[in-house]
């Protein structure tokens, strides 16, 4: 039998629900900007019914309030931040491709390749061939031919700078990440310690949604909570739960109130003959795993960062080893078959560099090269070392290796990035000063001497002194009884075409200080004159003839066309995916906040209706009171 002030417990249940859930609906309304805030709402059940043992059978006690519980969609979420990493990706591809596109830029304030190489330069040409013994007009020549070696000067420079960029970015990157997952791994802790209490902890789980929401645009995130039982009770959960972060394809980044952080570590040797020193490689500091969020189905802001800054257009070096090396071996010789690694002036090896044989990594300091004949090439990797588990350098290969063994060097990344630019611009320069000097050796100066190995265009080394270029008839070198083409090898003041670049071009010193040191004739006067411009003919020609000088099967006059199409074709893809997933976000956006965010007009509904929910069991009590009272003052004995 319950008491007989029973209702006024019943009313006195609605009116602390009807309390409970006003105030839920004001703290709805006071974080209504709130960024990542998630509206609340109080679970409330009948209370238990109570035996009366009568034949009516059980009578209602009332409402209990259990919980105030947040209204969210675990699977907008997950969309959510699925589209936030795509997102990131493309913003930062979209971004820096617009840097790379301004770099191509020709304009009447900006002159680029089309007025400094196509106008400039050879209508300069064709003055001189006008007036060959003028000397102005030789210097007139000479000056812009000194300005395409600048333009591709800053050119070069100009990618390196964005690839430094880029490459601090990454950094900054990951240093968020770290932060990020330290705040994770800390909220967990609070949010377990309120909830052991049998209390939602619903603010710190907003705070914890925001950085993850965060989280996701610099990388892909897979989230995962499981209760977690006492081991002596295991029917009863704790009340605790753990929470887990992973990155990168199920990388665990945070496990509970344990996480992992990434560092980045400045690599000893480069991966591209034209990349700047100290590119950072990431690794997981625990375990010192690499870190490598380029699958294709990875996303998020720093897989579109090292798209960026290593894309080489899956352009890479890739063979197999052509004979089994034995312990300690300091070469090793690969067979290649790729059509473009046949052609060493295509190459973007550096001189000294790491090559993966099988998955293990080999450091390199020379390399070598012979067509075969037969399709194939073979190239020799000299001074072999490695590193131990020490990370110090040992010599020779640490164990023997078979021959057949897939060798690399660098990453096959499908995207056009900094690396792609640089060695088509090394193409085109190798591909144009070495007809150009062709031609220029084999022709006579003003003073009646034979060009021959004396180049017009040469490059510096890296210490910065001057050098000529071999003639490519003459750049041939003996290796182990077989001809080959050296690289980084100084032969007789003199080096390969492969080791020039866009960035170590330059226009002779001693042709800058004496134009009559520049060949236009191929024919000898006796007076050391020279009236016939014959040789500037084949000089124009380089201009148009495919034959001489042929970039992607275009002439050298289509360059800027080749590079501005790739350019364009990722900067319109970028662009293209970055508005898409935009749009996407937004209508994602959209519906979570139909879930989730506060809106005006529904809480002003909820505030009417608890209110009078509230004045209802109000109503009820003063009802109960005013019956007590008769009761007890009015029919007693």
């Amino acid at each position: 039998m319950p008491s007989q002030f029973f209702g006024l417990m019943i009313g006195y249940s609605g009116l602390t629900a009807a309390q409970a859930s006003q105030n839920t609906t004001a703290n709805n309304i006071a974080n209504i900007n709130t960024e990542g805030y998630t509206r609340q709402q109080l679970k409330q059940e009948a209370a238990d019914a109570l035996r009366t043992y009568s034949h009516y059978g059980m009578a209602g006690a009332g409402v209990d309030a259990k919980s105030i519980d947040q209204i969210r969609d675990e699977y907008i979420d997950l969309k959510y931040r699925a589209n936030s990493s795509k997102l990131g990706e493309y913003t930062s591809k979209n971004t820096y491709m617009g840097e790379i596109e301004n770099f191509f830029v020709d304009t009447d304030l900006v002159p680029g390749f089309n007025t400094v190489y196509v106008q400039n330069f050879y209508n300069s040409l064709l003055k001189l061939e006008d007036d060959p013994g003028s000397t102005t007009t030789r210097q007139s020549f000479i000056g812009q031919a000194n300005s395409v070696a600048e333009y591709f000067n800053h050119m070069a420079i100009d990618l390196e700078q964005t690839q430094d960029n880029i490459n601090q970015e990454i950094r900054d990157v990951v240093s968020r990440i770290n932060s990020i997952a330290s705040q994770i791994a800390s909220l967990n802790k609070q949010i377990n310690v309120i909830e052991m209490r049998g209390v939602t902890a619903n603010e710190l789980r907003d705070q914890r949604a925001v950085i993850l929401d965060e989280l996701s645009t610099l990388v892909d995130v897979e989230t995962r909570e499981v209760e977690v039982y006492n081991y002596a009770d295991p029917d009863n959960p704790t009340g605790a739960k753990n929470f887990q972060v992973m990155i990168g394809g199920a990388c665990s980044l945070v496990d509970g109130y344990e996480y992992d952080t990434l560092e980045c570590r400045a690599r000893d040797e480069k991966k591209n003959q034209s990349d700047i020193d100290g590119l950072y490689d990431i690794y997981w500091k625990q375990n010192g795993g690499r870190f490598y969020p380029m699958a294709p189905v990875l996303s998020g802001s720093l897989k579109g960062l090292l798209a960026l800054r290593d894309g080489n257009n899956k352009e890479y070096f890739n063979g197999d080893l052509a004979a089994a090396a034995a312990r300690g071996a300091d070469k090793i010789t690969v067979t290649v078959t790729d059509p473009d690694l046949l052609d060493v002036n295509k190459s973007t090896l550096p001189d000294r560099g790491t090559i993966t044989v099988s998955g293990f990594d080999y450091i390199y300091s020379g390399w070598s090269f012979v067509d075969n004949g037969d399709g194939t090439g073979s190239y020799t990797f000299s001074d072999i070392s490695y590193r131990d588990s020490n990370n110090e350098i040992q010599p020779g290969v640490m164990d023997d290796v078979e021959a057949g063994l897939s060798v690399r060097v660098s990453q096959p990344i499908d995207y056009m990035g900094i690396p792609y630019y640089q060695s088509q611009l090394n193409e085109f320069v190798r591909a144009l000063c070495g007809a150009f000097n062709s031609i220029e050796g084999q022709g006579y100066d003003l003073n009646g001497e034979l060009m021959g190995d004396r180049c017009f265009f040469r490059m510096l080394d890296p210490q910065g002194q001057e050098f000529d270029l071999m003639r490519a008839e003459d750049s041939r070198i003996k290796e182990a009884g077989s001809p080959g083409i050296g690289t980084g090898l100084q032969m007789n003041n003199t080096y390969t075409y492969n080791t020039l670049t866009a960035k170590n071009l330059r226009v002779s010193a001693d042709i800058l200080g004496d134009p009559a040191m520049m060949a236009t004739t191929y024919n000898k006067m006796s007076d050391n004159s020279v009236d016939s411009a014959d040789l500037l003919k084949d000089l124009v020609s380089l201009k148009t003839d495919k034959s001489k000088v042929s970039f992607r099967s275009c002439s050298s006059a289509e360059f800027l066309q080749c590079i501005l199409s790739d350019v364009a074709l990722n900067k319109q893809s970028a662009n293209t995916f970055e508005t898409n997933f935009t749009i996407i976000g937004q209508a994602i956006t959209n519906q979570r906040l139909s879930v989730s965010g506060v809106d005006t007009d529904e809480e002003a509904l909820n505030l009417v209706k608890f209110q009078h929910a509230y004045e209802l069991s109000a109503k009820v009590i003063q009802t109960m009171t005013e019956m007590y009272d008769r009761l007890i003052l009015n029919t007693g004995v």
